[in-house]
This record gives structure tokens, sequence and C-alpha cells, in this order.
């Protein structure tokens, strides 16, 4: 393919959860984004419950303030490579993780979402469900899931 092959995303979304598997994601999303020239719109989804438990509107809205800086310090960490980054914007919101992540993706006018997930096991997923599997049910937009990582290594097939 030759390199001005035109670029198919021009918004890419990466929700982060702070572990290493969304390191990972994240890590792969800004890649994706470079190689396309396009922006890179990471969010993180803070817990409903914990939102709805602050006494006042102000409270809810420090927890969020005090998450996005968080999440800007996990996104600096993540992405600390001596590579270009990639124009990016950096959210945090409340609410129930799949919804607010595809949300995220039409208001931001996003055509791709790059998300790890940890592969719980099948109890596990009838139990809570999984905010991947979630965002795979309601997302019009391709998904790109990246495993976690085996013994600090990805897997080669």
């Amino acid at each position: 393919m030759p390199r001005s092959a035109p670029h198919v995303f021009r918004r890419i979304l990466c929700p982060v959860d702070f572990s290493p598997n969304s390191r990972d994601a994240l890590r792969y999303a800004a890649m994706l984004a470079r190689l396309a020239d396009a922006r890179l719109v990471i969010v993180h989804v803070t817990d409903p419950l914990l939102v709805a438990a602050s006494s006042s509107r102000r409270a809810a809205s420090d927890i969020l303030i005090a998450t996005e800086r968080d999440l800007q310090r996990f996104v600096t960490r993540a992405l600390h490579t001596a590579s270009p980054q990639p124009d990016s914007v950096v959210r945090a919101v409340g609410g129930a993780a799949p919804g607010e992540i595809v949300r995220c993706a039409a208001r931001d006018g996003c055509d791709l979402i790059v998300m790890g997930y940890r592969g719980a096991g099948r109890a596990s997923r009838l139990l809570f469900g999984s905010t991947t599997e979630g965002v795979l049910r309601r997302s019009t937009i391709p998904v790109v899931t990246v495993p976690p990582s085996r013994g600090g290594r990805r897997a080669r097939r």
C-alpha cells in the first residue's frame, strides 16, 4: 500500500481504567493515531456510585477534575516515548462505562475505539458483564480490543 493512501481514521477514542492493560491499549491507540494523523481522545469513566455519593454537585465536579489530573499523569507516563505524540484530548466523565464510552465516541465524532480487555472468566462475565463487551454491543463504529500482555511481553503469534 502506498504511503500516500488516504487516512481512514480521523478521531480515535481510547478509554482507560489506569490498569496495565489499558496502558498497553493507549500505546496502541497512540501508534494508530500517529500513523493515521488522527486525533486521540482519551477518556476515563468514573464509577457512577462514587459520583452519586458526592454530597453536592461541587464535590462531584472536584472528583472529575482530580480524576482528569490523574488521567493526564497516566497518559504522560504511558506515552513517554521519543516518538512525536498525536494530537490528543484527555477527559474524565462520570457514569456507567459502556454507555459513556459510546456517548463520548459519538460526541467527539470518533470513527474507531481502541480499548483493552482483561479476559475475565466466564463466571465473572455472567455476574458483572464486561465493559468491553458492553461497548461492543452498543457501538456503531469499529472497536479494536487489545488483550492483556503475558509475562510482561505481548505474545507473538
